[in-house]
């Protein structure tokens, strides 16, 4: 028998990148705006932000997204009250269907914030330019990233581009239907409780689960155990803290559950790579003339 190879269409492919950023702006943060002849996608991943699009102005919540078309007039800022985070993707791609997504505000789906948080943390092993600096005209390879790290980001934004244009059109396996719609309630739980000292007992007893559920649910999905999590978003929040400016770090420490500030430096160092005050710092080094 012969076998005849089949070829596989691909209406939709990303024939480069241009930046890939994730960024943590101050309450007061504002881009005067730029114009440029290649898409880019604007993220919300903690609290809101304010973007220009052409003549308009949108607000988006955290969890939604926008797409710039090429030559789109465009800007961010945030809203003077609170501090927030944005992942920022630009690239090229000549798929005409990209203009039927292009100009809306996007509720993102748990699938396409995984997308998202796979292509951030892929470009963190594929390029040494920090991703949360600003005027970035060149991406700097690694050298030393993981097998395939610069392909999977590609196919990651392929994957979640061409999940945008079906509309979100998804087919959800019934055996996952309760851990998919779990999950999601436990980190919302979490978020909401980073001023609270919880103890893996405590989410237990809030869930009536078992602690190999929790477990399970949480490495498979998360990459990280569920104190893990809990102690990031309490680092996450602890940031946003320090960048609106309004708390020292013993008042951040105490407001977060932390029972010294010393263990609150230790937990935050660990996590982020840096103590609260290197972290002030950066900050502001990064954004300072942004």
């Amino acid at each position: 028998m012969e076998y005849i190879r089949t070829e596989l269409k691909k209406p939709l492919v990303i024939d480069g990148i241009y930046t890939i950023h994730y960024f943590e702006y101050t309450k007061d943060f504002a881009y005067s705006g730029e114009l440029h002849n290649f898409w880019e996608i604007v993220y919300a991943d903690k609290k809101s932000v304010v973007i220009t699009a052409g003549a308009k102005e949108l607000t988006l919540t955290a969890g939604q997204m926008y797409i710039h078309k090429p030559n789109e007039f465009h800007k961010i800022r945030c809203d003077g009250t609170q501090a927030a985070n944005s992942v920022i993707l630009s690239f090229d791609c000549t798929c005409p269907e990209l203009m039927s997504i292009a100009g809306m505000v996007i509720n993102c789906t748990s699938e396409e914030r995984r997308l998202m948080g796979l292509i951030i943390s892929e470009a963190e092993d594929a390029f040494s330019t920090p991703l949360g600096t600003s005027y970035t005209s060149v991406l700097e390879k690694s050298g030393n990233g993981d097998f395939g790290c610069e392909q999977m980001i590609q196919l990651c934004m392929e994957q979640l581009l061409i999940l945008l244009i079906r509309g979100n059109k998804r087919q959800i396996n019934p055996k996952n239907n309760v851990n998919s719609s779990l999950l999601p309630k436990i980190c919302e739980y979490l978020e909401n409780n980073t001023d609270k000292h919880l103890s893996f007992s405590d989410i237990q007893k809030e869930f009536n689960i078992s602690a190999s559920v929790i477990k399970r649910l949480f490495r498979d999905n998360m990459n990280c155990g569920i104190m893990e999590h809990f102690s990031r978003l309490k680092v996450d929040a602890a940031k946003q803290m320090i960048r609106e400016n309004e708390y020292n770090f013993t008042e951040i420490a105490e407001s977060l559950g932390f029972n010294t500030p010393q263990y609150f430096t230790t937990v935050f160092r660990r996590i982020s790579g840096m103590s609260p005050s290197e972290y002030e710092k950066s900050v502001k080094l990064n954004f300072i003339s942004r």
